[in-house]
Order: C-alpha cells, then sequence, then structure tokens
C-alpha cells in the first residue's frame, strides 16, 4: 500500500510539474493571512528582495534583510479578502480580491513603485502565461497592465 501511494504521489507530481512546464505558466502563492476575514486582518509573503506586509485596507510595509522599510498603498475601497503575489522579472506581482473583483499589481521591488493596476470584474487566481497575467479567461499585458 505505501508503495502505491508513493507511486501514486510521484505521478501527481510529475504531471503537476508537467503541466506547468508545458504551458508556459507561473502560478501565483497564496499569502499568508493573520487575522479572521471580516475583520482587521494582515497578508503577509517573502520574495528575495525583503519581506510585504499588506493590511486588509489596502497600507503596506516592505523590509529589507538590511533593516530599511517603506510604505506603499493599494487602491483598496472595502477589505481584501485574499492575496496572491509572484516575483517575476525583478518586479513583484501582487493580486488581491476586494468584494467580487480582483485587482493586479506590478510593482518594481527596489523603490516599491507601482508600475501599473489593472481590474477584473470576476475573481480567479492569476497567473502568468508568456507575456501576460491571465485571471480566469482575462488576460492583461505584463509591460503595460492593459486588457
Amino acid at each position: 500500500m505505501k508503495k502505491l501511494l508513493g507511486v501514486w504521489l510521484v505521478v501527481c507530481l510529475s504531471l503537476c510539474l508537467f503541466s506547468t512546464v508545458a504551458l508556459g505558466a507561473e502560478a501565483f502563492t497564496l499569502a499568508d493571512r493573520v487575522g479572521e476575514p471580516g475583520e482587521r486582518s494582515f497578508f503577509l509573503f517573502s520574495t528575495s528582495a525583503g519581506n510585504y506586509v499588506v493590511r486588509h485596507d489596502g497600507m503596506g510595509e516592505f523590509s529589507s534583510p538590511k533593516g530599511m522599510r517603506r510604505v506603499f498603498r493599494l487602491n483598496v475601497k472595502g477589505r481584501i479578502d485574499q492575496v496572491y503575489f509572484l516575483e517575476h522579472e525583478g518586479d513583484v506581482f501582487i493580486c488581491y480580491e476586494v468584494n467580487e473583483a480582483t485587482f493586479v499589481v506590478r510593482m518594481e521591488q527596489t523603490k516599491r513603485k507601482i508600475r501599473w493596476t489593472a481590474q477584473v470584474a470576476d475573481r480567479g487566481v492569476p497567473a502568468i502565461d508568456g507575456d501576460s497575467v491571465v485571471v480566469n479567461s482575462v488576460r492583461i499585458r505584463k509591460s503595460d497592465g492593459s486588457q
């Protein structure tokens, strides 16, 4: 039975890896949440540049390994329900869900400057596929955030 489970696990992991490589898609990661939904909560994630904390109202803070701290603000009307992130091409892509919409932000990490923000009407887990960020079937260009 253990051998069968081991083989099953290897097959499943191989299929996941193959599908990601074959499709060329990079999946976003769900940020850790501290606090309960509907209350004050924080979303925590890390990249190679440092650690990020995003509050439920869109206020964020970046801290580098050298102790430098910078604040940034995401455009939020309501409360953030979930945050996904992906470090790609030196930038961090932050995807957050508010009400029934999804927002995708591309932020330059060294200065924490937001390059662009795009809104998608539906919720969904994003992925990068070629030169686009894809949320459900909506494609957003990585270069400028246009749809």
